[in-house]
C-alpha cells in the first residue's frame, strides 16, 4: 500500500517529460513545501540545526539547512558540511566484517578469542557473528566503570581500553540476548585490524571509502582538525546551547568514530545496494536480521538495524556530544532519508519518521508553529510551585530561574515554557499545552495537554 503511495507522489518528479512539465510542477512544489515547512517547525520547535536530505536513488528530492555552524562567529549552516555521525560508523564497520568474511578472512561463526589474545574465560563463547548483532552479552559503553564522568574523556591506548573491556561482566550469556553495545564494536574492529594487518582507519578507506566515491566521509579522534567538520552544541533544558562536554573517541573505535556528509552518506545508501561494491550475497547477509529483539522490539542484521514492517527500512542512529545523526533507506522504494545536526540531544529518529510519514502519504499532522507573546504579568511566581495528579502518581514543578518558566516532571530534566495568553502556556523541547486555573486570584490547580492526552494537576 504505501509504496503505491509513495509512486505516485514521487512519479511527478521523474517520471515525466518537457511536454507535461507545467502541469507536473505543482505536486513535486508541494511536497517540497511541506517537508520545508516542517524543517523550519522543528527548528524552532526541536532546536534542529544541521542538515536534511530526501531522495530517490540517485535524484535529491529535497536537501536543506537550516541554523548555524558557528554561534560564536554568527555563521549559518550550508549544505554539504560535514558532520560526526555517531554510531551510523557501525554500518561501515558491519560490512567491512561481511567483506572478510566473504575473502574468507574470518568465518562469522569463529569465537572472538581466536583473534584477540588474554580475553577472559567469560568472553570465550563470544561469536564475531555475536558482535555484530549485539548479541554477545557486553554491556554498552556505561559498563565501564566510571565512563562518563572519567573514562569516556581520556586517550587511552588501545592496551588501556583492554584492560577495562577485560574487567567487565556479561549482562546476558552469549547468544541469548540483544543488548546494543559499542564495545562489541571496538572488539569487532580490533579483529578487522589483526585479519587485515593494517589499521582500521586505513582498511575502511581502501575497501569501502575509494570503490564507493566517498571523498568526505573517515574515522577522525578527538585531537584531529578536519576540514569542513562543523564544531557541535548541546541543547539544555533553557532551549539555549552550550559548548559540548568533552569526549574522546578512542573508545569508540569502529563503533562511533566517523564523520561525513548528506551526499556521502547517499552514496553509501546506494553502493550498498547497487551489487557494486559488494556481492549481493552478502547485501542479504547485512541485512538478514537475527531473530533476538531489544527491549524497543528493534531488529538488528550486520551493523543495521531492520524494520521488517511495511515499508520495509534499514536504518541506524548516531548521537553523541555535539552531533545527532540518522540515515533510512527503504529498499522496495530506492527512498533515502538522511539527517545531520551539529546539535546533541535531539529526537532524529522520531523527525525520520515524520518524514516518513510526510513522503509516503500517511495520516500526518503537522507541528504547531507557536508563538510566544508577553505574559502580561510583572511577576511569573504566580504560577510556580508544586502541582500533583489526582492519583499522586505523577509530580509537576515550576520553576521560576532569571525571569523565565520552566516544567518539570518527576525526575526529568525541566524545560521552559512560554506563555500564549490568558494563563496557556506551551513548551517547545517538550511538545506540551499548560492551561492554569484560577480561583479566587490564585492558581489552584493546571491541565496539561499532550499527544491529544490531557491530564489534570492540582496545586499543592
Amino acid at each position: 500500500m504505501y509504496p503505491f503511495r509513495i509512486l505516485i507522489l514521487l512519479s511527478f518528479l521523474f517520471s515525466f517529460g518537457p511536454s507535461v512539465k507545467a502541469q507536473s510542477e505543482p505536486r513535486p512544489a508541494l511536497l517540497k513545501n511541506k517537508l520545508s515547512t516542517y524543517l523550519n517547525i522543528i527548528h524552532q520547535k526541536k532546536g534542529f540545526h544541521g542538515e536534511v536530505l530526501v531522495a530517490k536513488g540517485t535524484d535529491i528530492i529535497f536537501q536543506r539547512s537550516v541554523g548555524m555552524a558557528s554561534v560564536e562567529h554568527n555563521l549559518k549552516l550550508i549544505n554539504g558540511k560535514k558532520y560526526r555521525i555517531a554510531s551510523i560508523s557501525k554500518t561501515f564497520t558491519g560490512t567491512l566484517a561481511a567483506i572478510a568474511e566473504r575473502q574468507k578472512k574470518i568465518s562469522f561463526d569463529d569465537k572472538a578469542v581466536r583473534y584477540i589474545k588474554n580475553l577472559p574465560d567469560t568472553f570465550e563463547e563470544i561469536t564475531i557473528y555475536q558482535l555484530l548483532t549485539h548479541t554477545s552479552g557486553l554491556p554498552h559503553n556505561e559498563g565501564i566503570e566510571d565512563y562518563w564522568t572519567i573514562k569516556s574523556k581520556l586517550q587511552l591506548t588501545h592496551d588501556q581500553i583492554m584492560n577495562e573491556i577485560n574487567k567487565l561482566s556479561l549482562i546476558a550469556p552469549p547468544g541469548s540476548k540483544m543488548h546494543y553495545s559499542s564495545i562489541g564494536y571496538y572488539l569487532l574492529a580490533t579483529i578487522l585490524e589483526n585479519v587485515y594487518q593494517q589499521d582500521l582507519k586505513q582498511v575502511l578507506h581502501n575497501e569501502l571509502f575509494l570503490p564507493a566515491g566517498m571523498n568526505t566521509t573517515g574515522v577522525a579522534n578527538s585531537l584531529h582538525i578536519v576540514p569542513g567538520l562543523v564544531p557541535g552544541y548541546h541543547l539544555v533544558s533553557d532551549d539555549s546551547v552550550v559548548t559540548p562536554p568533552y569526549r574522546n573517541y578512542s573508545m569508540l573505535k569502529g563503533a562511533g568514530d566517523m564523520y561525513s556528509t548528506a551526499e556521502d552518506l547517499l552514496k553509501w545508501n546506494l553502493q550498498l545496494m547497487s551489487g557494486d561494491l559488494i556481492s549481493k550475497q552478502t547485501i542479504k547477509a547485512i541485512f538478514t536480521s537475527h531473530p533476538l529483539v531489544d527491549k524497543k522490539g528493534r531488529r538488528y542484521g550486520l551493523g543495521w538495524f531492520i524494520r521488517q514492517e511495511k515499508p520495509l527500512k534499514y536504518y541506524h542512529g548516531g548521537g553523541t556530544w555535539g552531533y545527532s545523526s540518522h540515515t533510512s533507506y527503504y529498499p522496495e522504494e530506492r527512498l533515502s532519508i538522511i539527517l545531520l545536526s551539529n546539535r546533541s540531544t535531539l529526537p532524529v529518529e522520531s523527525i525520520a519518521t515524520d518524514l516518513e510519514y510526510i513522503l509516503f502519504g500517511k495520516p500526518f499532522t503537522m507541528p504547531k508553529r507557536e508563538r510566544s507573546i508577553a505574559s502580561g504579568l510583572n511577576d511569573l511566581s504566580l504560577y510556580t510551585g508544586n502541582y500533583e495528579s489526582p492519583s499522586g502518581r505523577m509530580k509537576l514543578s515550576i520553576i521560576k530561574k532569571n525571569g523565565q518558566l520552566f516544567a518539570r516532571l518527576a525526575a526529568n530534566p525541566p524545560f521552559r515554557i512560554y506563555p500564549k495568553g490568558n494563563h496557556l502556556f506551551f513548551g517547545k523541547k517538550v511538545e506540551i499545552e499548560l492551561s492554569f486555573k484560577i480561583k479566587d486570584g490564585e492558581i489552584s490547580g493546571l491541565t496539561g495537554e499532550r499527544m491529544g492526552r490531557k491530564f489534570q494537576f492540582r496545586k499543592l
